[in-house]
């Protein structure tokens, strides 16, 4: 069986380990993608990705027009024989309305950043395309508790684990830690000014030791505020870009603790469930991350990080005060006895995947 696979990034490490997973079982695939300009570094040595088309945020309407114009002949080339694995809603929409057999995996519930009034649309709408597809992936739990009661079979949860590139590598040791000179970060894609800026405000005056280290790359506003912030303190270091998996042991070999705190004014970020926590548990560094999200019940639940409103300057400086080196040391040592299993992408979901399509009853059906 053919898989086609159609992305919006072409740069994007999770869907890279999902197209790996599928090469891996031996299937043959065919990617297609479009191009957001972000991440160079990381496109993939392994596999083939045609880029169909540049593409910027914006509009969603002139989104999908290009998708529509792009993935045309794409439908007409591969026709109805193959099967179509979209990431995100709106190629998995475009599929879908092309009748096209499809699976749609979710990794971001995008539309609750939208108006009120929008959002009862797009839920009913996320969940007919869920419902319509061949089998859905949601790479959260905590979307599954957002969009149903009771859940459908074609439903599957699928964690973003670290790739399993990290099976063959050396896990490290429980951190080491000078209190004198914690070097927190952030590492990934570069958004959440209101919350990253008012952490450093407040560790800068707090103890000018501190350094804040970022990596990472996206839109030119964010970058150039990142740079300001850099010619102002010297505590604070922006390294740029990196390759993901090959980069990420040097990385989090330099840092002491990681901020994942994600601005929660866009509730996506109430319920999602992003792959820092899995990084930050295989390389047994503390996680700092926001109040009153899914990710804070699964720091609570690990005990491996902290919990804080990132809003507050006083409660910031609060978590300076009560910062510890028996407490690092001791969250570190908690995320050392989580098992591999549980951290690392091994492929048995992905193998679940492939059994219900070939057993499943919407084969039969032209969409």
């Amino acid at each position: 069986m053919e898989y086609v696979f159609l992305l919006n990034s072409c740069t994007q490490p999770r869907c890279h380990k999902r197209i790996r997973s599928f090469i891996d079982l031996g299937y043959t695939v065919k990617v297609y993608s479009f191009d957001r300009n972000w991440y160079s570094v990381n496109k993939p040595v392994d596999f083939d990705i045609e880029i169909l088309a540049d593409i910027s945020s914006g509009s969603y309407m002139k989104r999908l027009y290009i998708y529509f114009k792009a993935l045309s002949p794409i439908f007409k080339k591969h026709g109805k024989k193959c099967i179509y694995y979209c990431f995100g809603m709106d190629l998995a929409l475009v599929t879908l309305l092309f009748k096209r057999k499809y699976i749609y995996e979710e990794s971001d519930l995008m539309y609750l950043e939208y108006n009120n009034i929008l959002i009862p649309f797009f839920k009913f709408l996320d969940r007919f395309i869920q419902k319509k597809s061949i089998a859905s992936v949601l790479t959260s739990s905590g979307f599954l508790d957002y969009l149903y009661s009771t859940v459908p079979t074609n439903i599957f949860v699928i964690p973003n684990k670290l790739d399993s590139y990290f099976l063959n590598q050396k896990r490290p040791g429980i951190k080491k830690y000078n209190p004198e000179k914690i070097r927190f970060a952030f590492i990934g894609l570069l958004r959440y000014p209101n919350t990253i800026f008012p952490f450093i405000k407040v560790m800068s005056k707090f103890n000018s030791n501190y350094e804040f280290h970022i990596w990472g790359d996206g839109p030119q506003y964010m970058k150039d505020q990142i740079n300001q912030c850099v010619k102002e303190k010297d505590n604070v270091v922006y390294h740029g870009p990196f390759r993901n998996p090959l980069d990420l042991s040097s990385i989090y070999d330099t840092i002491d603790i990681n901020f994942v705190c994600y601005d929660t004014h866009g509730r996506n970020e109430r319920v999602a469930e992003p792959n820092k926590l899995y990084e930050s548990i295989y390389f047994n560094t503390p996680i700092i991350v926001s109040e009153n999200t899914y990710l804070a019940k699964q720091v609570r639940l690990r005990k491996n990080g902290f919990i804080l409103n990132c809003f507050s300057e006083e409660a910031i400086y609060h978590f300076f005060e009560n910062l510890s080196n028996e407490e690092l040391n001791h969250k570190s040592f908690n995320a050392s006895n989580i098992p591999l299993h549980e951290i690392v992408d091994r492929g048995e979901q992905i193998s679940a995947l492939t059994a219900f399509i070939k057993n499943s009853s919407n084969m039969d059906k032209i969409r």
